[in-house]
């Protein structure tokens, strides 16, 4: 049998670091609303980027607009970061 490994998610949110895991964000009221309809617990490399954005919105209780300019990452481990867009050659 193949080991479920939990995701975790890392979120830098006006100025402070959250450490959440995937299944304690999305919670089972927040499946419907994020069009997530199976069984199995959600999985990262399951879902995009909106629909973690609106999870997280719903877990920070929100407007889903002050995610507009964060980034989602999806790491190969199946954790995901959301963090500031980088600008880079800005002076």
């Amino acid at each position: 049998t193949k080991e479920l490994i939990m995701s975790n998610i890392h979120i830098i949110y006006n100025g402070t670091s959250h450490d959440l895991s995937l299944e304690d964000l999305i919670t089972e009221q927040d499946r419907s609303e994020l069009g997530i309809y199976n069984n199995e617990e959600p999985r990262s490399e399951n879902l995009t980027a909106d629909q973690i954005k609106r999870a997280l919105a719903n877990h920070f209780d929100v407007s889903l607009d002050e995610f507009n300019e964060l980034t989602v990452d999806f790491h190969k481990n199946g954790n995901i970061t959301v963090r500031p867009n980088a600008s880079f050659g800005k002076s």
